[in-house]
């Protein structure tokens, strides 16, 4: 019994991890978007974020190679910031999913 609620709050935690991630990679490629002057920036970000298999991100990426960036450094720094924020919620998923395989198993 306790096993079932444990193993269902790893669930819940890895769900809320994954949203955060989806949220912060669609902010780090609107930011972008926007500073390359690309059209409809919520789309691109919406398509390069949602996609399993990145895909989408790979339009994206050919899309954005025709265009220059123009980041001031404090748009710099909050890119920087994004990054890092998605590195510590993948960290955290990657601890979230291997306690939950050894949940799951012993």
């Amino acid at each position: 019994m306790t096993q079932s609620i444990i193993l269902i709050l790893f669930l819940c935690l890895l769900l809320v991890v994954i949203v955060g991630v989806g949220y912060y990679f669609y902010s780090l490629v609107l930011i972008d978007a926007k500073n390359r002057g690309i059209k409809h920036p919520r789309f691109w970000s919406l398509l390069a974020a949602g996609g399993q298999n990145g895909s989408g991100l790979l339009l994206y990426l050919f899309n954005r190679r025709k265009t220059t960036s123009t980041l001031s450094p404090a748009e710099q720094q909050k890119l920087k910031r994004l990054k890092q924020k998605i590195y510590y919620l993948m960290l955290l998923l990657l601890f979230l999913f291997l306690s939950f395989i050894f949940l799951l198993f012993y």
